[in-house]
């Protein structure tokens, strides 16, 4: 048999995307804004993919880059940043304006990432962005938006501003929205720590139930039914679904109500119950196959068969007894004839 080879990420772009966006307040209008993307680690993900952001404002010549390791350090650095869109567009001031992507950034969990979005319109009514209102400008469990600084230059990179002085103004954060997407982990031996605990644990389950025993299904097989499926696959129904009305807690009575734990077991076991019931007619090839209803009529026509002996047994013996009871009936009718010969023949 040949080796099983798993996959270490999806090979689709994305398996979830969504589109997030930002508070504005219309703060401030200028040339460009430059932030931090973080990436976050509390999911399986193997690739954050931007596809395309939104925003508004005089807008014309517009382009966006990015860079790694934050921008920080590299504001003047145009040599280490990556071009993804440039086109020009129309002003839009109600509706934010796509730009989409040419180029999609592809990141890394674990890892921070610079954007920069610019218009190079000689006004300063080229992007609208706002004043810094929180240590984060967007927070999910996937990616993190930090604040950042506008750029006060109509040429990309540039030091030089309209004004004396730098063209950096700090505390600044972007307005619109991104659409981004995730490409998730595909589960492997090696990447069993990269799961949430619900996953891991339901995975050891799985090998309990599907693999154990000599009729279980192989190794292999189990590891690729759990290569395919996705993190969350093992995680607690949600009790919120349910819809219950609310109970009552008093301060002696804190715990999940009985009947709560006793319907999120019902439904877990039935999930279960759901997802693995058509294993369960699963053998191997070296099996003698016999389906079950037929199996159930072969001990069904078993207990028959003994029953009907045991009929046999009794009709046998009640027909001995009806024998043995003529016998003596017939013996006592000839002892009688007997007698009365005699009588007759002394009389």
């Amino acid at each position: 048999m040949s080796a099983l080879v798993l996959q270490k990420e999806a090979d689709y772009s994305v398996h979830d995307s969504w589109t997030v966006e930002t508070s504005d307040n219309q703060d401030h209008t200028f040339n460009g804004v430059m932030f931090d993307l973080e990436v976050k680690t509390s999911r399986p993900v193997a690739q954050i993919v931007v596809d395309a952001l939104y925003v508004r404002g005089g807008l014309g010549k517009m382009s966006v880059w990015w860079a790694e390791d934050g921008f920080e350090d590299k504001r003047l650095e145009k040599c280490r940043w990556t071009k993804c869109f440039q086109a020009k567009l129309k002003p839009s001031w109600s509706e934010l304006s796509i730009l989409k992507l040419t180029t999609p950034m592809v990141f890394t969990p674990g890892k921070t990432y610079g954007i920069y979005v610019h218009s190079a319109d000689r006004s300063d009514e080229g992007i609208v962005y706002d004043n810094q209102s929180s240590s984060k400008t967007h927070d999910d469990p996937y990616i993190c938006l930090h604040p950042g600084v506008a750029h006060l230059s109509s040429e990309p990179f540039s030091d030089e501003g309209p004004w004396w002085g730098p063209p950096w103004r700090r505390k600044r954060q972007f307005v619109g929205k991104f659409s981004y997407g995730a490409r998730y982990r595909l589960w492997q031996p090696r990447m069993h720590d990269f799961f949430p605990k619900p996953f891991k644990n339901g995975a050891s389950a799985a090998f309990g139930t599907l693999a154990m025993g000599w009729r279980g299904l192989p190794g292999d097989c189990v590891m690729y039914v759990l290569h395919l499926c996705r993190y969350d696959w093992f995680d607690h129904p949600d009790l919120m679904e349910t819809e219950e009305e609310p109970l009552e807690v008093t301060p002696s009575a804190k715990e999940t109500p009985p009947s709560r734990r006793v319907n999120w077991l019902a439904r877990l076991r039935n999930r279960v119950s759901l997802d693995y019931s058509r294993f369960d007619n699963i053998h191997d090839s070296d099996d003698e196959q016999i389906p079950a209803a037929q199996s159930t009529n072969i001990h069904e026509s078993d207990d028959d068969d003994e029953s009907d002996d045991d009929d046999d047994d009794d009709s046998e013996d009640n027909d001995e007894s009806d024998e043995d009871d003529e016998e003596e009936e017939d013996d006592k009718n000839d002892k009688e004839a007997v007698e009365m010969e005699e009588t007759e023949w002394r009389a």
